[in-house]
């Protein structure tokens, strides 16, 4: 009894899906998210927000001996010499992304480089004087006559020069650091758009938490509400304010590095 002949069935080809690239602003798109820092980097963009707050509440109140003359004091403190150190390795990567051609082929990703560093330069340079704090030489007598504090900077002769860029910069971290992750999560379409290689990272939230607890325990120890977490409470602040800018570029550098190794392949 003859059998029907077998069918041959033709291999099924897999098909290859291909992978989106990561958001250049020079494109339009469609893009993926980048790779962000994650759970096993939050050592820097977690832990070290909270152990700061911690170090600064406990030494107040259980050394404050030790954080007078260590921690809050101007010029050599602690708190200050962490706000001009976090500004010098912003202002280090800002320059060296400045002499990435990638960056200067696109001149939103130019101007915002050139932004930070003129910023993390600005800032840093106030935070010692332009100098003086670090080499304790003495102002010219034009300067001295100017600036009755006896000290080289712009925030010194007129208040305005530090409150106005100190509240923009508030704003910013406050609109960047809360705001915008969590309407990222909501839209998660935003972390592909063109403009996601500039928006702050998912990380930056516990910075600018941060930002927001202490300016309100600030406001309100003034107000005599709560008791206050330590004198010279500014310049905590301060150094979560810094470190938000430091963790935004290391971030943009590490983005801007994801796209560039991705164009190599």
């Amino acid at each position: 009894m003859a059998t029907a002949p077998k069918s041959k069935r033709k291999p099924v080809k897999k098909s290859r899906t291909r992978t989106l690239p990561l958001p250049d602003p020079k494109f339009r798109g469609p893009f993926r998210p980048f790779n962000d820092p994650g759970r096993d980097e939050a050592w820097w963009w977690l832990g070290l927000p909270i152990c700061a707050g911690l170090f600064v509440i406990i030494s107040f109140r259980v050394a404050p001996e030790f954080y007078h003359w260590w921690v809050a004091r101007e010029g050599p403190g602690i708190l200050e010499t962490a706000q001009f150190l976090l500004m010098v390795m912003g202002f280090a990567i800002a320059v060296q992304l400045l002499l990435d051609p990638f960056v200067r082929a696109r001149p939103l990703v130019l101007a915002v480089t050139i932004l930070a560093a003129f910023t993390c330069l600005y800032v840093g340079g106030e935070e010692v004087g332009w100098g003086q704090h670090i080499f304790f030489w003495a102002e010219p007598e034009l300067t001295t006559a100017v600036n009755p504090e006896g000290e080289l900077g712009l925030h010194t002769i007129n208040p305005a020069f530090e409150q106005v860029p100190r509240q923009i910069l508030v704003f910013g971290v406050l609109i960047g650091g809360l705001i915008v992750p969590l309407f990222a999560r909501v839209y998660p379409s935003l972390r592909t758009s063109r403009i996601a290689l500039f928006l702050p990272a998912a990380v930056m939230f516990p910075t600018a938490a941060c930002v927001t607890f202490f300016k309100l325990w600030e406001v309100l120890s003034k107000q005599g509400l709560i008791g206050e977490f330590g004198k010279r409470p500014s310049e905590t602040i301060e150094v979560y304010l810094y470190f938000f800018v430091f963790a935004y570029l290391v971030v943009f550098e590490r983005r801007i590095a994801q796209i560039e190794a991705e164009a190599r392949r």
